[in-house]
């Protein structure tokens, strides 16, 4: 097995577990664990961005995106094209919708140890978007991947 296809089937796994992961946070929210509810988030996410990093470093390093899917004769399809386009900018989106809750509902929280208000009723909103985000994220990278290294 090559680098980047362990790296990127390992990213892969991360993709498909962070929607679950993120669901077994929420679970402490019901039992008013917060600080676990917290952690878990925290570490999720930056396990995630630090994976893509590598990720796009990889692609760098291995010659660009077109060069990780060279061997797939699906690369040049429509349906291909359309599902890693809608993948990377669900993904983006998602990213930066988790990290605009994380980095905000941090903020408030060291200042009151609570996210009462207003902002509690966001922040759960904006935690739907992202499970639902992550979940989008985790299907869509299954169908590229499988279609850039399986079929």
């Amino acid at each position: 097995m090559t680098t980047t296809f362990i790296i990127t089937l390992g990213i892969l796994i991360l993709s498909v577990l962070a929607p679950f992961i993120s669901l077994y946070a929420v679970s402490f929210i019901k039992k008013k664990d917060y600080p676990t509810h917290i952690k878990i988030q925290k570490r999720l996410f930056w396990t995630c961005v630090i994976a893509v990093l590598i990720l796009e470093i990889q692609i760098r390093v291995a010659g660009g995106s077109g060069s990780l899917v060279a061997n797939s004769e699906y690369t040049h399809t429509p349906f291909f094209k359309t599902v890693l386009v809608a993948h990377i900018i669900g993904a983006v989106l998602t990213y930066i919708i988790w990290g605009i809750t994380i980095f905000t509902s941090n903020k408030k929280w060291k200042k009151r140890k609570t996210l009462l208000g207003s902002f509690s009723i966001t922040h759960k909103r904006l935690g739907y978007v992202t499970i639902i985000g992550l979940f989008y994220t985790a299907i869509t990278a299954l169908i590229v991947y499988t279609f850039a290294f399986f079929l």
